[in-house]
C-alpha cells in the first residue's frame, strides 16, 4: 500500500520504535502529537548522536541568571569581531578587553574562587572562534583554573539553522572532569543556550557541579533573567505531548527539566507548526491512520522499490 506523502498523523506513544520516516528530500520525526518535518542532514546527525547522550540533570530553582557584558549586536560591530570569530586570538583579546566589564569578572571569581572554568571550543579545524578562549583568559589572569582540554568533538552547525535543527543537533564533548568540583561555563554569546546546556550535561554526567554560566554577550533569549526552563513551559510541552522519553530516544536530553526555555519554545513552535495540511482537516480522534513499523528507521513508502 502506497501512502500519500505526509498525510499520516502518528502518535509516538503508539509506536515508540519509529524515529523517522524518510522522504526523498527530508524526513519526519515523531516527538509530540504530530509529525515534525526535519532536514535530512539533521535526521542523520540525530541517529548518530543517540548513543552518546550524557545523563543530564534538571536546572533546579536556584541556578543563577547568566552573567553577560554586552549584546551580540554591539559585539558584531567591533572592528576585531570577524577576525576574532575566525581564528585570530590577538583580535579576540582586543575585543574582550574592550567589551568585558572587569568588575563583573571579579564578582564571579570572588563568588566561586575555587571553581574551574570551561569554555565552548574545538581543538582542531580552520577558523576556530577565539572569543570564548580570550574571555576565559580573563579568569586565568585572576588565578582561576581554566580547563582547556574539555572540548567539543562534534560540529552542530547551529549558525542560521532552523529551530528543529538547533534543537535536534546536540553538541558532544570530551575531556577530563574533576568529580565534585564546581564549574563555571563560558561562551561568546548566548541565544538559545543549547551548546552551553550540552556542556553542562556533559560535566554533570562526569560528576562536576556547574554553578554558573557567563558569556561575552547575549542574543534574544540571553536577555532573559534565566535560560532554564520554567514550570509554565514544562506544562506547555506536556500539553503538546512531548515527553522525557521523546527527548531521550532522539538523544536531545535526559528529561524536559534539562532544556533551556528557548529550546522548550522551539519544541512547542515546531510541534504546532508541523501539522500536515490534510491532517489539520481531520478531527483529532477520527480518521487517524496508525502506522506500526518494527524498525527504528524506515524509508517513506514512496522510496521503496
Amino acid at each position: 500500500m502506497i501512502l500519500p506523502d505526509f498525510t499520516v498523523s502518528v502518535n509516538p506513544s503508539d509506536q515508540l520504535g519509529v524515529l523517522f520516516m524518510f522522504n526523498t528530500e527530508h524526513a519526519e520525526m515523531y516527538m509530540g502529537y504530530r509529525p515534525i518535518s526535519v532536514d535530512m542532514d539533521t535526521a542523520l546527525y540525530m541517529l548518530q548522536q543517540r548513543e552518546s547522550m550524557p545523563y543530564g540533570l534538571s536546572w533546579g530553582s536556584s541556578f543563577p541568571a547568566v552573567v553577560n557584558h554586552t549584546s551580540s549586536h554591539v559585539a558584531r560591530k567591533h572592528p576585531d569581531f570577524e577576525a576574532a570569530k575566525h581564528g585570530d586570538f590577538d583580535a579576540a583579546i582586543r575585543l574582550v578587553d574592550d567589551l568585558v566589564k572587569d568588575d563583573k569578572v571579579l564578582e564571579v571569581a570572588e563568588q566561586y574562587p575555587d571553581a574551574h572554568v570551561a569554555y565552548i571550543h574545538r581543538r582542531q579545524g580552520n577558523g576556530i572562534n577565539m572569543i570564548p578562549a580570550a574571555y576565559a583568559a580573563k579568569f586565568a589572569a585572576l588565578g582561576m583554573t581554566v580547563d582547556d582540554d574539555i572540548i567539543a568533538v562534534t560540529d552542530v552547525k547551529h549558525t542560521n539553522a532552523s529551530d528543529i535543527a538547533r534543537l535536534g543537533r546536540r553538541m558532544r564533548y570530551e575531556g577530563e572532569v574533576e568529580k565534585g568540583k564546581d564549574y563555571i561555563l563560558l561562551d561568546d554569546f548566548i541565544t538559545s543556550g543549547a551548546e552551553l546546556r550540552d556542556l553542562r550535561d556533559y560535566i554533570s554526567s562526569k560528576g562536576g557541579n556547574v554553578v554558573m554560566i557567563t558569556t561575552l554577550g547575549h542574543g534574544s533569549f540571553g536577555k532573559l533573567k534565566d535560560i532554564r526552563i520554567d514550570n509554565d513551559y514544562k506544562s506547555k510541552l506536556q500539553q503538546a505531548g512531548i515527553t522525557d522519553q521523546d527527548l531521550r530516544r532522539y538523544g536531545i536530553a535526559s528529561e524536559i527539566g534539562c532544556l533551556t526555555i528557548s529550546e522548550a519554545f522551539s519544541s512547542i513552535r515546531q510541534e504546532q507548526s508541523s501539522v500536515p495540511p490534510m491532517a489539520k482537516e481531520i478531527p483529532e480522534n477520527e480518521g487517524r491512520t496508525q502506522v506500526s513499523l518494527p524498525l527504528p528507521v524506515t524509508q517513506h513508502p514512496s522510496m521503496r522499490r
